[in-house]
């Protein structure tokens, strides 16, 4: 009975512990199979907030959640798993131009979110089209794009709906729940590298343990700007991670310096217009180069483990100055 699975976690003060791995996958497929309410899991998932999701529900709920995803979007081939859901308010999306600098380097890049209702945030989903960052709505579709240009956007709706009304609680209570850590995290092609922008400072860790509980492969978490998994070179960064080493993965921390000095991060236009004459070079905007730039180099040095982080920053730059502006 799911009761049992909210009275083990809101118990009183000596009485209540986290769920274990597999308990918080049982009670997840639980409510995804029917055999719970939807109210059930808000109230568990509210207990879970108030204290705090540990990485071991979060692997339970990860796992539960990627038994609904179709197969065939493992077919894909994908290299890199891109998971946009903050939305952004003070900058404009800079990771999609970074995301695009590698699909012309060869990577095949998936960018999946969610476009929530936020009146305050741009979202990452508005941006796609202007980018020519084609969507795609099934694996078909997918491939096909995936082999024409290495770069495409896959709404929630399109390889997990059943999470919609999960991260609508937040707009029903009026708090973020453990699945907004989850939603980061389902990495349906099943890439063998991924990219997390956290909110808050700490849950940059919680993604990396969790992603070593639920067998991730290679993957690194930041504090984000605005919480999207983009570099802010206006301040050093921790970059939390999961290492796949003799058939097993590891957790690894590392700092990224400062990249931008004295530089006001305040922005005017938060548009994918804006985006795109930067892209073009019709516009110059010194932090969004630094953005891009950054972001693009924190993954070189995922890929390639041994290059040093000078290194990754030099080949980052002449890739970005060297981008086909008019794709």
């Amino acid at each position: 009975m799911f009761s049992e699975y909210i009275k083990i976690t809101g118990r009183g003060e000596k009485g209540r512990r986290s769920l274990t791995q597999q308990e918080a996958f049982d009670a997840l497929t639980l409510y995804l199979n029917g055999d719970a309410q939807l109210l059930q899991l808000a109230v568990l998932l509210m207990l879970q907030r108030v204290r705090c999701e540990t990485a071991e529900e979060a692997a339970g709920y990860i796992e539960a959640l990627r038994e609904t995803i179709s197969p065939q979007w493992r077919s894909l081939n994908a290299d890199l798993d891109w998971p946009c859901f903050a939305g952004k308010k003070r900058q404009p999306p800079w990771l999609l131009l970074a995301a695009k600098v590698l699909a012309q380097q060869g990577k095949r890049v998936i960018i999946h979110g969610y476009n929530a209702v936020d009146a305050v945030k741009f979202q990452v989903e508005e941006a796609c089209p202007v980018l020519n960052i084609s969507i795609a709505h099934s694996p078909k579709q997918a491939a096909q794009i995936l082999d024409q240009t290495n770069i495409c956007y896959l709404p929630l709706s399109a390889y997990c709906p059943q999470m919609i009304p999960l991260l609508a609680l937040r707009e029903q209570v009026g708090l973020r729940t453990p699945l907004n850590t989850v939603a980061r995290a389902l990495n349906p092609c099943a890439a063998p590298y991924a990219v997390h922008g956290v909110f808050h400072k700490g849950y940059e860790k919680l993604h990396a343990q969790a992603s070593v509980l639920s067998k991730e492969v290679n993957m690194i978490a930041f504090k984000g700007e605005g919480g999207e998994s983009e570099i802010n070179p206006r301040v050093s960064t921790t970059v939390c991670g999961v290492r796949s080493e003799n058939n097993s993965s590891s957790y690894f921390e590392e700092q990224w310096p400062t990249y931008l000095e004295e530089s006001s991060g305040a922005h005017g236009e938060v548009s994918a217009e804006y985006l795109s004459r930067v892209w073009k070079g019709e516009t110059q905007d010194e932090y969004g180069d630094a953005a891009v730039i950054s972001t693009i180099a924190v993954l070189l040095k995922q890929f390639n483990e041994a290059v040093s982080q000078k290194e990754c920053l030099k080949q980052a730059e002449h890739y970005w100055q060297a981008r086909d502006k008019q794709a």
